[in-house]
């Protein structure tokens, strides 16, 4: 029985297929506002409006994104139909297409590789958890590392193949979420001659071939903003062209942060390897595998970016997914070193914590809990996740002799998804706009007059499958005493729910819901805002 269990254990499974265990759990999570509902309405907008061009948010050019992840989410709905599931199995795809190239990267450079990068990438928490989420993030790193294969290839052959290959990823790079797919590409290109040298140093006419080629990907991104910008107002123009890249990298209009403000979350950013990694090996590792092509290549494809990511002034934890890739190439080449580097039985560290995080969403105090956290969706959600988590502690128990990022990454895969209905009922739950979008689509069928107000962000515009989105109303007490027997759809980005909101779900710092006319004649502070100074909800 052991012995069976042992093998068990250690059953060798492609990483990348092992990914399809997050297929069924992308359901579990609502649609988080406001970036998945965002992102969802714009690609419901393209498909209803037949616009494949000009991106539209409520009608109106959407101009801070190129279309790439529209256009996929779209196909995506074509093959298997409309619905958010659809949506994230296409993000989970190209999450699973991640592994696989990281998988063969990893062999151009190192040939005795048995696959250690892939398992590590996968073993991310922060990897596993934006694979099911409708955001840039994961496409892009998918492309980024077409492009690291292609410069590898091109590097060790010469191939016009691999230079044809590294212009596909940045035509799409560039597409799939702007020129910062070039900067991504830029830094091992750059840095050819140094991580190439332990074999034959990358010449300098295959560095500039490189540079030339990355950079002419980028010419179909301004062929469709010229397209884009056509039908477009001179300021939503500029918006496009110019703004969206230079407003983020010198003077950000959103998010702007501290140079230093990721360096404290790195850490986090990396879990759970800084936890399993015996750091007092590390130092041999590095001295014996310093000059190693894959350590090299990992280096420059994450330490110039992330220097680069803090003079930035925009920041977000998620623009730093696509340098992963270059950790797990790293860490990898310390692994194959130094097979002890990696402790799995920490891995029961990580066991403990999610179970006192189980015990905690149970029988604490949630800060933004279900309707009701007793009921039994709440209940299911926390036995799915309780199952998931014995699971991973009886993994852990029969692959004792599995290799130690294979066995923790498994672990670690099933700790995240037991992480999905905790996050369920501690907070998503209570920013679910489900509820809110049937209410919007029923009175619409009834004829009933609605409106939004002017700054809501696409909420619930795919949600509730609406043929064209609320008009807005930027004076919603004038609005109200046109329409006495209507209903409007009021964001606020700060402050509580007051009485008298219908349907309403809560944000960090804000609020959306459904207010009655009658009421907001009634009590018109319904519809007010809250001051300017008060702390503001932005996630974009």
């Amino acid at each position: 029985m052991n012995s069976r269990l042992g093998r068990l254990g250690t059953l060798r499974v492609s990483p990348a297929l092992l990914m399809l265990l997050l297929l069924p759990l992308l359901t579990v999570l609502p649609a988080v506002p406001i970036d998945e509902t965002r992102y969802l309405s714009i690609a419901w907008e393209m498909r209803q409006g037949g616009s494949w061009i000009t991106l539209h948010l409520n009608g109106f050019p959407y101009v801070d994104k190129p279309p790439l992840l529209f256009w996929m989410i779209n196909a995506s709905w074509s093959v298997l139909g409309t619905s958010l599931w659809s949506a994230r199995a296409m993000v989970l795809l190209f999450g699973m297409g991640c592994v696989e190239l990281c998988r063969r990267l990893e062999r151009r450079l190192a040939p005795d590789a048995t696959g250690q990068a892939a398992w590590l990438l996968m073993g991310f928490i922060f990897f596993a958890l934006f694979s099911g989420v409708v955001m840039f993030d994961v496409t892009l790193c998918f492309c980024v590392l077409l492009g690291f294969l292609a410069i590898v290839s091109y590097v060790q052959t010469g191939s016009r193949g691999a230079l044809l290959m590294l212009f596909v990823a940045s035509v799409l790079g560039v597409l799939a979420k702007g020129p910062v797919a070039l900067l991504h590409l830029a830094l091992p290109i750059l840095a050819a001659r140094w991580w190439s040298a332990a074999e034959q140093p990358a010449s300098w006419r295959k560095v500039i071939a490189m540079v030339l080629v990355a950079v002419l990907g980028g010419l179909p991104t301004l062929l469709w903003a010229w397209a884009a910008v056509h039908n477009l107002s001179a300021t939503d123009a500029h918006n496009l062209l110019l703004r969206q890249t230079a407003g983020r990298v010198v003077e950000s209009f959103a998010h702007k942060r501290p140079f230093w403000w990721y360096l404290p979350w790195v850490p986090v950013l990396l879990l759970p390897w800084p936890i399993l990694v015996r750091w007092r090996r590390v130092a041999a590792v590095v001295r014996e595998q310093s000059g190693a092509a894959a350590a090299r290549f990992g280096l420059s494809a994450s330490v110039p970016a992330l220097i680069a990511f803090c003079l930035v002034s925009g920041k977000q934890m998620h623009y730093l997914l696509p340098l992963l890739p270059g950790v797990a190439l790293l860490l990898g080449t310390w692994l194959r070193r130094d097979r002890e580097l990696l402790s799995s039985r920490r891995m029961w560290a990580m066991v403990v914590v999610f179970a006192a995080l189980w015990l905690w969403s149970r029988f604490g105090r949630p800060p933004m809990p279900l309707v009701d956290t007793n009921g039994d969706t709440a209940i299911w959600l926390h036995l799915l996740s309780a199952s998931l988590i014995a699971l991973a502690a009886l993994y852990l128990l029969i692959s004792r002799r599995a290799r130690p990022e294979r066995r923790s990454t498994v672990a670690m895969l099933l700790l995240t998804m037991a992480l999905l209905p905790i996050a369920r009922v501690q907070v998503l739950g209570a920013m679910d706009l489900t509820d809110i979008a049937q209410r919007v689509a029923s009175l619409r069928e009834r004829g009933i007059p609605m409106a939004r107000s002017d700054d809501e962000p696409g909420l619930i515009t795919f949600l509730a499958r609406l043929p064209e989105p609320l008009a807005a109303a930027p004076d919603p007490l004038a609005w109200a005493k046109q329409y006495p027997d209507g209903y409007f759809l009021f964001y606020s980005g700060r402050g509580r729910v007051p009485p008298g909101v219908e349907d309403s779900a809560k944000f960090a710092n804000g609020w959306v819901g459904l207010v009655s006319s009658r009421a907001a004649l009634a009590n018109p502070k319904l519809l007010e805002r809250p001051p300017k100074s008060a702390p503001r909800l932005d996630v974009n």
